[in-house]
Parts: structure tokens; sequence; C-alpha cells
């Protein structure tokens, strides 16, 4: 059978006790300092209830909130302005000379890969007849 001081725990961990039953709930334990969990939760609670407010640590506080609003501002213009020199083609040329130039230039790469892929393309069939006229001389007759 369950003591009223369990029961009221149940009660306490469920959030169905009011004030005054959750000041005994913390009063038995303040008493009765057994070795549970539910002890250390509440010196936990009493320790983090002694805690005062320091105000040099709010300002210590406001300046980290201000470096980190100053780095985001920062990232913020660096990201802007190079999005702004990455929106020109890099590929534009103004010059119709030089485009004609750099047009024939790629033209010609794209030539002599053809012709090196020709070449290649050519001693495939070779070794394609090749490789036919043995297996006709191997039929029988």
């Amino acid at each position: 059978m369950e003591s009223p001081i369990e029961k009221l725990i149940e009660k306490y961990w469920n959030g169905e006790t009011t004030l005054e039953e959750e000041n005994r709930v913390k009063s038995h334990f303040k008493n009765n300092p057994a070795l549970s969990n539910e002890s250390d939760y509440f010196r936990f609670l009493k320790k983090e209830q002694e805690i005062k407010f320091d105000p040099k640590v709010r300002k210590n506080s406001r300046r980290t909130w201000l470096s980190a609003a100053a780095t985001i501002a920062v990232g913020l213009i660096t990201a802007a302005l190079v999005l702004q020199e990455s929106n020109k083609d890099p590929f534009e040329i103004d010059d119709p000379q030089k485009a004609l130039d750099e047009t024939r230039r790629a033209l010609m790469m794209i030539g002599s890969g053809l012709n090196e892929g020709q070449s290649y393309a050519m001693e495939l069939t070779k070794i394609n007849k090749a490789k036919e006229e043995l297996k006709e001389e191997s039929e029988p007759l």
C-alpha cells in the first residue's frame, strides 16, 4: 500500500498538485534527504533558486549579442558584394574581334579532339577487320 507522500509524489510528477502540495513534497525531501532521484532533483531545484542575479553578467551578455549581430551584419554585406560580382557573366566579351578569336580557338580545340577520336576509330576498324579475317580462316570449310 502506498504512503500518502508516495501518492503526493506521483501526483506531483503528473503535474496535478497544488502549490501547497508541492511545498509539502519539497519539504519532505528537504527533511528526509534520502539517496533517490527525487531527492537529487529537489536539491538541484533548491540550488537553482539560490542563484542571484549579477548585473555584470548581463553586460557581458549584451556585448556577446552585439558581437554576434555585428558578425552577422558583416557576413550579410560580404555575401551581397560577392553576389553582386557573381551576377556578371565571366564569359561575356564586349569586343567582337576578341569574341571571334575566342570562338576560333574553341573550335580548333574541339576539332583537334575530334581528329584524335577519329584516329582511334580507324585503329578500331583495323582491329575489327583483322578479327574477322582470323575468324574466316579458322572456320572449317
